[in-house]
């Protein structure tokens, strides 16, 4: 564990530019992103299928694919220290000891032929301090009672377990070195409702319990509204609101983020449609000027779909980028 510096934020990602090259042509996964995340509090991370969010953690950690991915820009920097300028044994002590990472699938998280203990125990294994009294074997065992599954089970293989249960196995193996930052990538996408909910609770019980930071990736505001401190909407992999889950629930600026809350159903509403956002998302590799949402906004200007579109700030540090966001707002609260 390093040492507090409570000067910086714990986590700041300034301007962060990553590339794909497919087919021979340039991806634009993400551009110019920039958050912040302090220490115990949770940051989500909220957008379509293919706004890059994924890419975002899997640039923390620095663990994109050696071919064809490029981060061509930015700063991902860990208690002040540039995470994109470290020597890669110097990330492998990081990985899984001070930032850990929940993947989407379960299913597919866990070696199939190694027991379940065994996987949690190579990670304690490697990352002990030399001198360390820890048995790895105790402490997957001790993971395990933590996160609700029984010690003896320590012994079973993956496909002895639920899909709940998978997951839990995959909090123990993030959770086992005590990070102090937890990336979890849409953790309850493949569980059923019921089970989402233990699982979410789960998280939340252990991140306060050893005070970890997270930024959760999700595109389901109601886990936002459950889990979340702040939160950032990302939409062609760029920013488009950030602010806290407060500001950015009861008064969303952006065109794209109340579209996102009009297509959630309203128990108070007798509607006999749900009201999706019309068209698609942009192609990456041939992304419209400006604005990257113009194509599908009801706002949109000339203004929108000609040059970089600024950062509009409210005095409580809510922040939008659009070009209408005054509009926007009232006719919204109107």
């Amino acid at each position: 564990m390093s040492e507090v510096n409570r000067n910086v934020p714990y986590l700041s990602i300034k301007d962060l530019v990553v590339e794909y090259m497919s087919d021979g042509q340039v991806v634009h996964a993400v551009n110019g992103v920039s958050l912040k995340l302090d220490r115990g509090t949770t940051l989500g991370l909220v957008g379509e299928t293919g706004a890059g969010k994924t890419t975002i953690a899997k640039s923390i950690l620095r663990i994109l694919p050696d071919v064809g991915a490029k981060i061509t820009g930015g700063k991902v920097e860990l208690d002040g220290k540039d995470l994109l300028q470290l020597p890669e044994r110097e990330m492998q002590q990081i990985r899984g000891n001070e930032i850990s990472m929940i993947f989407q699938d379960p299913m597919t998280a866990l070696n199939p032929v190694q027991r379940v203990g065994d996987q949690i125990a190579e990670v304690v294994a490697l990352h002990l301090e030399p001198g360390s009294k820890t048995n790895p074997m105790e402490r997957a065992k001790e993971m395990l009672e933590i996160v609700g599954i029984p010690g003896e089970r320590y012994y079973d293989y993956p496909h002895q377990f639920s899909g709940g249960m998978k997951q839990r196995v995959v909090i123990a193996i993030a959770l086992a070195c005590n990070p102090n930052l937890l990336l979890a990538d849409e953790p309850t996408t493949a569980l059923d409702v019921t089970i989402q909910a233990q699982v979410l609770d789960l998280i939340g019980d252990l991140r306060k319990q050893f005070n970890t930071a997270m930024l959760l990736i999700t595109h389901d505001m109601g886990v936002v509204a459950q889990v979340c401190d702040t939160v950032a909407i990302i939409y062609a992999g760029s920013i488009v609101e950030y602010g806290t889950k407060e500001q950015i629930f009861d008064h969303p600026s952006h065109p794209y983020t109340i579209g996102l809350f009009g297509a959630i159903p309203d128990m108070n509403e007798d509607e006999i449609w749900l009201h999706p956002i019309e068209g698609l998302p942009p192609d990456p590799t041939n992304l419209p000027k400006g604005c990257p949402f113009s194509p599908r906004c009801k706002y949109a200007t000339e203004e929108c779909r000609q040059g970089v579109v600024p950062v509009s700030e409210t005095p409580d540090g809510h922040q939008c980028r659009c070009c209408h966001m005054e509009e926007v707002r009232k006719e919204r609260e109107a």
